[in-house]
């Protein structure tokens, strides 16, 4: 486990496709290192070191001088931290037999992005520190150093990946939307049957599986924020038939939405609307 202390965040962030971007490090006597991190194929040079990442992939770059270049010379984004390390955390990765310079597969990236989410107010540089940006930081790297079978690299290389990625996105962004299995098929330019393998491969589940779990996730968000009855949720999480998402919450969840709300409520008094 990484400590308090070991470990500052001095700018964190997203870069954007074909933009080179430098990076400094005010005295050499304080050790700076740069993550990057891909969710897609990209090749990047840093300084004058060309690396070709696969997708969900990562490594950690020294400063070998005051002034790290880094150049996506692809159309794919990258994401980067910048880093100040103390020896002790440096002691802790290194005792891991992990290689600076070296790319690695990421182990969770779902869990990364989550954590990642909850990291991004506090990237802008110069944003004074919070305890939970700390503490999501030392998760976010906790995260990184879990050994990979690189099987998610391996799910990265099914046809359509980005596509589906993409679509994948959308459906959890957009629960209410009427998804539909032929639309998207059509949408991809393939088969039904095919469509279903290829999601099956990429992601473990089938399509129709993630629509219900967005559509439940919602429903939960809305419960635990809101005063809403239960059949004005149901439609806005998607579903026509209250009944039906009342029978379907509880299989999900194993109590009702009602419930449910209430158990929150208990836990979280001050959180309701």
């Amino acid at each position: 486990m990484i400590a308090a202390g070991e470990v500052s965040l001095l700018e964190g962030g997203g870069q954007e496709q074909d933009e080179k971007k430098e990076f400094f490090c005010e005295s050499e006597e304080t050790q700076h290192y740069l993550v990057l991190m891909c969710n897609r194929k990209a090749v990047l040079r840093i300084n004058h070191r060309q690396y070709y990442m696969k997708p969900f992939t990562f490594l950690m770059h020294p400063f070998p001088e005051q002034t790290l270049t880094v150049e996506s010379k692809t159309l794919s984004a990258y994401r980067y931290l910048h880093l100040q390390c103390s020896d002790a955390f440096l002691y802790k990765i290194l005792k891991k037999n992990f290689c600076l310079m070296q790319i690695y597969t990421m182990a969770k990236p779902l869990e990364m992005e989550e954590v990642w989410k909850m990291m991004l107010p506090f990237l802008k540089p110069d944003q004074p520190s919070a305890e939970i940006g700390e503490h999501a930081l030392r998760l976010l790297l906790c995260l990184l150093m879990l050994p990979s079978d690189g099987s998610v690299t391996l799910a990265a290389e099914v046809p359509h990946y980005d596509k589906l990625t993409d679509l994948r996105s959308r459906i959890y962004r957009y629960p209410s939307e009427k998804w539909c299995v032929p639309d998207m098929a059509e949408e991809l330019g393939i088969s039904r049957t095919y469509f279903h393998k290829l999601y099956v491969m990429a992601f473990g589940t089938t399509c129709l599986q993630d629509v219900v779990a967005s559509r439940i996730a919602f429903a939960k968000m809305l419960l635990e924020i809101t005063d809403h009855p239960i059949s004005d949720i149901a439609q806005k999480c998607g579903f026509d038939n209250e009944v039906y998402f009342m029978r379907l919450f509880r299989r999900r969840v194993g109590i009702t939405p009602t419930a449910y709300r209430r158990v929150v409520r208990q836990e979280n008094p001050d959180e309701s609307v």
